[in-house]
């Protein structure tokens, strides 16, 4: 899990991947109509989906970055007890969701943030506890929430120099969204419980407000 929480921080490097489970990836969305960007506790940014061997799914899921509602970088993760998320999986493509894992955030009596994720497969059960700690679901499964940094790249100088000059002048220490930072969630799951025979599985992501 340490791995997973290390890949919150650079997560760039595996915006495309393949691998046995995705055949595709789209991974970041960061801009939304505004009334999203007010809130950042609701405004997803990106979706990792890669497979960490030895039977292992990792997912990872970001919120909260590259929005208007507050000043960035910041200090902390953005938890909001009144939001809802869900990581929704298709294993017989028909896009509809056949296994959803879903988690909240909440803070105990003396205000400190804590998650609790529920619909993990194969994990015994409700995971809970404080946020930026590794969480055991069992059976292999574990958890991971906090803060992290931004882990999109974007080179919009480059990009707009190459368009100009149809040469490829984008660098890789000169990116629009250094400095920002995310709240994220990392999920390790057991492959072998998502799949439904061969099928590709898919995935994507929704918040809602209560």
């Amino acid at each position: 899990m340490d791995k997973i929480k290390n890949c919150t921080k650079a997560l760039w490097l595996l915006c495309f991947f393949a691998l046995s489970v995705v055949s595709s990836a789209i991974a970041s969305d960061h801009n939304e109509s505004p009334l999203v960007k007010l809130d950042a506790s609701v405004d997803l940014t990106d979706l990792y989906i890669f497979d960490s061997g030895s039977n292992k799914t990792t997912a990872i899921i970001c919120w909260g970055g590259f929005n208007d509602s507050r000043p960035q970088p910041d200090a902390d993760g953005v938890y909001n007890a009144n939001v809802l998320y869900t990581l929704n999986i298709d294993n017989n493509q028909d896009n509809i969701a056949d296994r959803q894992v879903m988690w909240r955030f909440g803070q105990n009596t003396s205000g400190e943030w804590g998650v609790q994720v529920q619909g993990i497969p194969g994990s015994d059960g409700t995971v809970s506890g404080a946020v930026e700690k590794i969480l055991s679901g069992g059976n292999g499964t574990r958890v991971w929430s906090g803060h992290a940094d931004e882990p999109f790249f974007f080179d919009v100088q480059g990009y707009l120099d190459t368009l100009a000059t149809g040469k490829l002048m984008i660098t890789n220490n000169r990116s629009v969204l250094s400095g920002l930072n995310v709240t994220a969630l990392a999920l390790e799951l057991n492959t072998s419980e998502l799949r439904s025979g061969n099928n590709e599985l898919r995935f994507w992501i929704t918040s809602a407000r209560k």
